[in-house]
């Protein structure tokens, strides 16, 4: 029994060391440097405005932990694109934070870093795929400003999502702020996209949510974030959004040539270095299994009956199936 779990931290940690080596890295390496970042806003938005129409976009988004990297890598196999997850990750998350709270006053600022991405992206591809978790809370708005050709939506199983969180630590410390006050400056956190990007104004007191456990505050952020997406999505032309599955996707070539199709693209990739794709964007420590005390159950049901609701709600109202 010592042997085993011995040999089983080891294989985590090898695991973990083996995803960090990679994004160092891989990567790093491979975002798409953004030549206009430094640019003035009045040149960003004319420049976006006379390529638009004359490329392709294409906006996505999720909860997060939905495969999106995965995605990502499958997409830069076609030489017309230029696809990348989280480019600027502290402005994005600090984008959703502030949505969370009702505040819009970020929303130029973070459009305009945006549009220079994309048309940096136009340089040198017909396609530019620009993909954030951080853009959950104004996935709309992007969509007004932006018109891309589709909008994504990442949606894994509660299960899968859960235990990927879970596994990544999130709300794995007890904290001392309120999540309903809004903070401009992050309270002694090392990552600044962690405390936007997690501590959201959920609309719960805030002592009811510090009483969940972990594995509770996962559930309830969850259920609420995709609440959120689902009633963005109503705001959306219905025609322009898809739903990538990611447990029916997993592996699946089929799967995945389909659903690029729809996007009006063509995956040249053969099946068998496609498969290869995810040992470089998915760690073994990520999707360990989860030991849940009775507590946790409890909580996870009562919290995971409204992310259920809305995931049956978004694949039957949008196009989700991809299979032949």
């Amino acid at each position: 029994m010592f042997v085993k779990k011995l040999l089983e931290k080891i294989k985590l940690k090898i695991s973990y060391i083996g995803l960090i080596f990679f994004f160092d890295l891989f990567r790093k390496k491979t975002k798409p440097k953004n030549v206009f970042l430094n640019y003035r806003k009045s040149e960003i938005r004319n420049i976006f405005k006379k390529l638009h129409g004359k490329k392709t976009l294409f906006l996505q988004t999720q909860i997060g932990r939905g495969g999106g990297k995965w995605l990502i890598d499958i997409l830069n196999t076609i030489n017309s694109v230029s696809a990348y997850g989280e480019r600027n990750p502290n402005p994005e998350a600090f984008f959703r934070y502030s949505r969370s709270h009702g505040l819009k006053n970020y929303d130029n600022q973070l459009l305009d870093l945006v549009k220079s991405e994309i048309i940096s992206d136009w340089q040198n591809h017909q396609t530019s795929y620009v993909s954030s978790p951080y853009f959950s809370h104004g996935i709309d708005f992007l969509d007004k400003k932006l018109n891309p050709k589709k909008i994504v939506i990442l949606l894994p199983s509660a299960k899968r999502l859960l235990t990927s969180l879970k596994n990544k630590g999130w709300y794995n410390k007890s904290s001392k702020i309120d999540i309903s006050k809004f903070y401009s400056k992050p309270l002694n956190i090392k990552y600044k996209n962690h405390f936007y990007g997690r501590m959201l104004n959920l609309g719960i007191e805030n002592s009811k949510f510090n009483s969940l456990s972990q594995v509770g505050k996962i559930a309830f952020f969850m259920s609420k974030t995709l609440e959120k997406i689902y009633h963005q999505l109503l705001n959306i032309d219905g025609d322009k959004i898809l739903i990538f599955r990611l447990d029916e996707a997993d592996q699946n070539y089929d799967y995945c040539k389909n659903f690029i199709s729809k996007l009006g693209l063509k995956l040249i990739i053969n099946k068998k270095n496609f498969l290869k794709l995810k040992k470089r964007s998915s760690a073994y420590y990520e999707n360990k299994s989860l030991n849940l005390s009775p507590k946790e159950i409890n909580e996870l049901k009562v919290n995971l009956k409204k992310f259920k609701y809305y995931e049956k709600k978004i694949i039957s109202q949008f196009e989700s199936n991809h299979t032949f």
